[in-house]
């Protein structure tokens, strides 16, 4: 027996480091790929419905033309992507945050200066040069054709959400070899303009009133900006409202009341739970405390989801997802979470 537990122990000191190296090497090879390519701008669309380039113009993605009048305003078709987003500035976006994790995370694991120099590169074509920086705004996020004025739309706050992925690598980083002051400084003006906009600009305002995922999404992306532009008094502020619109999120049963209206109700109540996880890990990450009612709620609402997992016939909401899996999955590493944040502990999923 002893001899079985030693070769088994010897296998496994050989197969981990080979797992790891096969991890290690396809992180270099995804950035070696990176490299070979320009770094992404805002400024690199081909035409501009606003008029200037430099304004972030997305397509609102679940509405789409009107069949009954097709040179009419779209119509919202729930949880349908429009394929015609793909031709505005998200992509983009969601292109230049997979360059910085990337050539991040390749730098990270070999120190080679190439990733670092376009870690760098990439940030300040996005946030810095006048040539093709990002304005600060989101007037034109979410736009919808024929209406509004082609003007964006408070939903669009969303898109948003990736400025945390940036805000993570851009740390991972610069605690390993410092961006420089110049840049960081501008790196973290352009973001406390961006959050003065969320702030003080209508579109900002109303999505600071959401009651769904989308309140919480806003919650979280303005506390990270903030912390990472060292405001704690704001992020204090945060943290209270922010639990305050958890508590309200969650009932007592652990239903989310504004997600399971969606035609993907299980996706979007998943959803949330992951934005609410990540806000909760920003503000363990700053030590800030959170209270025990608003863990409860989350524990609540993990343990009601999870009946779910295996049994997508009993979940009594419309869910037009077409992978439940991949929900299971984002639910699993949700639970997770919360149990390393010590939010809730294993036995809480039991009951």
């Amino acid at each position: 027996m002893r001899n079985f537990a030693r070769i088994i122990t010897l296998q496994l000191a050989l197969i981990i480091p080979l797992m790891m190296y096969a991890d290690d090497q396809s992180i270099i090879n995804a950035a070696n790929k990176v490299l070979q390519t320009e770094p992404v701008a805002v400024t690199d669309k081909t035409f501009s419905v606003s008029g200037n380039p430099h304004n972030f113009e997305s397509l609102s993605i679940y509405w789409w033309p009107n069949p009954q009048n097709p040179a009419g305003p779209y119509i919202a078709k729930d949880g349908q992507a429009n394929p015609e987003h793909k031709q505005y500035d998200l992509p983009r976006l969601l292109k230049m945050v997979d360059n910085l994790q990337k050539v991040g995370k390749a730098y990270i694991i070999t120190k080679d200066s190439r990733y670092y120099d376009f870690f760098c590169k990439q940030l300040d074509v996005w946030f810095i040069n006048e040539e093709t920086k990002m304005l600060p705004n989101f007037n034109y996020c979410q736009f919808i054709p024929g209406r509004n004025n082609g003007k964006g739309n408070p939903q669009g706050m969303i898109d948003s959400y990736n400025f945390n992925s940036i805000i993570e690598n851009v740390n991972k980083v610069n605690a390993i070899q410092p961006i420089g002051n110049k840049r960081m400084k501008s790196l973290k003006k352009w973001m406390k303009s961006f959050a003065n906009w969320m702030e003080n600009s209508d579109n900002g305002k109303v999505a600071s009133q959401y009651k769904n995922n989308q309140g919480i999404a806003y919650d979280t992306t303005l506390f990270n900006i903030y912390r990472f532009a060292e405001n704690n008094k704001k992020c204090s502020q945060l943290i209270l409202s922010c639990c305050n619109r958890i508590k309200q999120q969650i009932d007592n049963e652990g239903k989310q009341p504004e997600e399971i209206k969606r035609t993907r109700a299980y996706f979007y109540s998943i959803w949330n739970l992951q934005h609410i996880v990540e806000f909760l890990t920003y503000a363990n990450d700053a030590s800030f405390k959170i209270d025990n009612e608003t863990k409860r709620k989350v524990c609540k609402s993990i343990q009601y989801l999870e009946q779910f997992i295996g049994h997508k016939e009993k979940f009594p909401y419309k869910d037009i997802s077409t992978d439940w899996g991949e929900n299971e999955r984002l639910l699993s590493n949700i639970r997770t979470q919360a149990y390393n944040l010590e939010v809730c502990s294993p036995i809480d999923s039991q009951e």
